[in-house]
């Protein structure tokens, strides 16, 4: 048997055969700064970043619901303006903004939540495919090794605006990849399925095999939205509309509708407990278990019918 202390977090998450699905964090709204020094364990707060940089963009976190900011950085150091996105990925209408600036001061006078308010955040929208690796070694030797593999290999595809990035949650599931501005969450991203991840999203389609999730959805709609996709075999992006959510006592209830259906899907999945137990980090000797969603049932219905049959 082998001994989990000896693995790599990704190595047992791996061998444990800890799901991928329903493990992204939930986000909405991304604000990606370039930065090309070096990230250490806790990136933007231990930045060299101005101090008042620092509390605009700390600020954001709090005018922006489910918000999230992220360091990039490209192959090399920079080289002229320095760029600065903000991607909001919402499940149908998913934005990317991009503005370019030349010091890290210059942020300050972006009044992000205004140009939004008015409209006016539109004169900054861009049609980029952004691709980010998580290649953050301070943080896990995992995504040092596996994320800087991928990059390198990633740099080679047409298509795509591919960055670094820092710490995106899950590294014991390296290497991880986020598409936005949709919001889309892959790991175990290597070298033999990285074309087939990036050609699925060129052609606006989901590959099931490496999915961990739509930062849009809580992560038991994720669950939902895996198993769904996978029944009816639905890979567009943009095939599955969330409706509902429910809690119950044995189970939880996600419903999805279907683009061009009028029929309506509720999937029901259970969790299990303990029944994977790995250590979550290279750098902590902790093994922790960690709950795993299972399928339940898949019950689709008409919603008229439904309605009737209520009254």
């Amino acid at each position: 048997m082998t001994d989990e202390k000896a693995l790599t977090c990704s190595q047992g998450s791996f061998q444990s055969g800890e799901h991928l699905y329903g493990t992204a964090l939930e986000v909405k709204n991304w604000f990606l700064l370039e930065y090309s020094r070096v990230w250490k364990r806790d990136a933007f707060p231990e930045s060299a970043l101005p101090a008042e940089v620092k509390e605009h963009l700390e600020g954001l976190l709090s005018s922006f619901e489910e918000s999230r900011i992220q360091l990039i950085g490209g192959p090399g150091p920079s080289k002229g303006n320095l760029a600065f996105y903000y991607a909001h990925s919402s499940e149908f209408s998913p934005k990317l903004y991009r503005f370019e600036i030349e010091t890290y001061e210059d942020l300050l006078s972006i009044d992000l939540p205004e140009l939004v308010r008015t409209g006016e955040i539109e004169k900054f929208s861009c049609g980029e495919k952004l691709v980010l690796v998580c290649t953050h070694g301070a943080h896990d030797g995992c995504c040092a090794v596996a994320g800087a593999e991928v990059y390198r290999e990633l740099l080679k595809k047409e298509g795509i605006s591919a960055w670094r990035t820092s710490h995106v949650g899950g590294h014991r599931f390296a290497a991880n990849m986020i598409m936005l501005p949709e919001g889309i969450y892959y790991g175990r991203v290597n070298g033999g399925n990285l074309g087939d991840v990036v050609s699925s999203h060129l052609r606006g389609e989901i590959f099931l095999d490496c999915f961990r999730g739509r930062s849009c959805y809580s992560q038991t709609s994720q669950v939902s939205d895996y198993f769904l996709r996978k029944e009816l075999k639905k890979l567009g992006i943009y095939d599955i509309r969330w409706e509902f959510e429910k809690d119950n006592e044995d189970y939880t209830a996600v419903e999805f509708g279907v683009e061009g259906e009028t029929t309506v899907y509720a999937i029901g999945t259970v969790v299990m407990n303990h029944i994977v137990k790995i250590r979550t980090s290279c750098d902590s000797s902790e093994v922790k278990g960690i709950p795993q969603f299972f399928f339940y049932s898949i019950v689709p219905y008409e919603p008229q019918r439904k309605e009737k049959e209520d009254s």
